[in-house]
């Protein structure tokens, strides 16, 4: 009986430490000054994507950011696509708090518990025989582990095909991967050698001046001329619906061509889902809508509730890696599998990839009666909650807006919306709408509001 009180007595002890380090943590950044956050700011780095906003984000609820003056912000950015069922959702927050009082960091020699839940809960939901997984933390370095893959399948392949617009991260094996920017690629040009790059099914602005459906795929077509002379290759490498690129919806019929493609000649077909998995089109995956699985599809970004986690979903007919061919120190995270498990389950519970359709659809039709009344909106795509619109000077000769889309983002701000917008350094003309899906319709309304505001004033002064 002692020994039991004992341990009653040692555990609310730990207890009692831990909610002490946890009230230090939570005020340790409550004197910080403006000075001090001056002083940090100036030993920074350049080199990280986008421009400077405006904000210092302290936290957030739902799919609203709060800054450090209490301002509130709706986020169609998902802060880079990754809140999908919202941000601070209680689960994932106490999913953090328990593991977090266990352990951290475990060696990739060791199994966990929630390593192993999170394989049976992403197991179960993968689509067809996409059943072999691997985890990392980073999108890119799970692109890098698909390519590896390939190459570990297909030792005879060359090449990686990738369409123009895609996006697969900006490490020195994916940047090639990623839609050319002369001034950010060229110092790393001798690493840009294993991808040959195609003319996607962008049908808004088709490289062919082709229409759909009387195009008969003529996109299809050349790209299997380019297989033809650039045999063998490892892989088509691309996303289901490019994102940062663009946000191009391909046509109906267009991945089932492209999954005929590689069949026919022997090589993979791997989708970056980083984006586009876990609901925000309106399936868990977004492969599932298109009626064309790939040999593996990579994942990221929104599996963990805000933590970072990511990795591969291969094909059971593909051999797997060799040991410690893709093995990293932290690519073994249990604070990330624990908030993954709980992530999956808020998505499923709430139907949030449902919901995401549902909402996607009303946004989108409002846009489309915007596109009615405003020159300026060149194209609205989806679906889901993966919104694109395209800004133009002139519908007739569909010259971009660039210009129009980032003054946008920056002045919404003020109006307490974030929109996102495509490519880097303000090279893009494709605004987004890419909130969490937990968005609700009061919200959609706001954004739809601010966004109407600005398109009106800039329809009638278009630079």
């Amino acid at each position: 009986m002692k020994n039991f009180y004992f341990f009653i007595f040692y555990d609310i002890f730990l207890l009692s430490i831990f909610v002490i380090i946890l009230k230090e943590v939570i005020s340790m950044f409550e004197n910080i000054t403006a000075q001090d956050l001056e002083e940090g700011r100036k030993y920074l780095m350049s080199g990280s994507v986008g421009g400077k906003l405006p904000i210092i984000i302290e936290s957030g609820y739902g799919a609203v950011v709060v800054d450090r003056e209490g301002k509130e912000y709706i986020d169609c950015t998902s802060q880079a696509w990754t809140y999908n069922i919202g941000f601070n959702h209680p689960r994932v927050v106490q999913a953090a708090i328990e593991q977090a009082q266990k352990i951290t960091h475990v060696r990739t020699s060791f199994e966990t518990i929630p390593k192993l839940v999170l394989l049976k809960k992403l197991g179960e939901i993968s689509p067809g025989d996409l059943k072999q997984i691997s985890f990392c933390l980073h999108g890119s370095v799970a692109n890098e582990g698909a390519m590896k893959l390939a190459m570990v399948n297909k030792p005879e392949g060359m090449k990686f095909f990738v369409p123009y617009s895609n996006y697969s991260g900006r490490t020195l094996a994916t940047i090639a991967a990623s839609y050319v920017d002369p001034e950010v690629s060229a110092p790393f040009k001798l690493f840009m050698n294993h991808f040959i790059r195609f003319p996607e099914a962008y049908c808004y602005r088709c490289y062919f001046h082709r229409t759909y459906p009387a195009c008969d795929f003529e996109c299809v077509k050349f790209l299997e001329n380019m297989i033809h002379v650039n045999e063998p290759a490892y892989a088509i490498f691309m996303e289901p619906m490019p994102g940062s690129g663009g946000m191009i919806e391909y046509p109906q019929g267009y991945l089932p061509k492209i999954r005929e493609l590689c069949d026919k000649y022997g090589i993979l077909l791997i989708y970056d889902e980083i984006q586009t998995a876990f609901g925000r089109l309106g399936a868990m995956f977004a492969c599932e809508m298109y009626n064309a699985l790939p040999d593996m599809l990579t994942f990221g970004k929104a599996i963990a509730g805000g933590y970072p986690l990511a990795g591969v979903i291969a094909s059971k007919k593909l051999k797997p890696f060799p040991p410690a061919t893709d093995s990293f120190t932290f690519s073994h995270f249990p604070l990330s599998f624990a908030t993954a498990c709980a992530t999956l389950d808020v998505l499923i519970e709430e139907n949030l990839p449902q919901r995401a359709q549902k909402i996607g659809q009303y946004i989108t039709m409002h846009l489309k009666r915007m596109q009615k009344d405003y020159e300026i909106i060149g194209d609205v795509r989806g679906p889901g909650l993966m919104i694109g619109i395209e800004l133009v000077k002139d519908r007739g000769t569909k010259e971009p807006a660039n210009v129009i889309a980032n003054r946008i983002v920056e002045e919404a701000i003020e109006d307490g919306v974030i929109f996102g917008h495509s490519r880097f350094k303000g090279q893009g003309n494709v605004l987004k709408i890419k909130p969490p899906l937990v968005i609700t319709q009061e919200q959609a309304d706001k954004v739809l509001e601010v966004f109407e505001k600005y398109i009106r004033h800039y329809d009638r002064n278009r630079v």
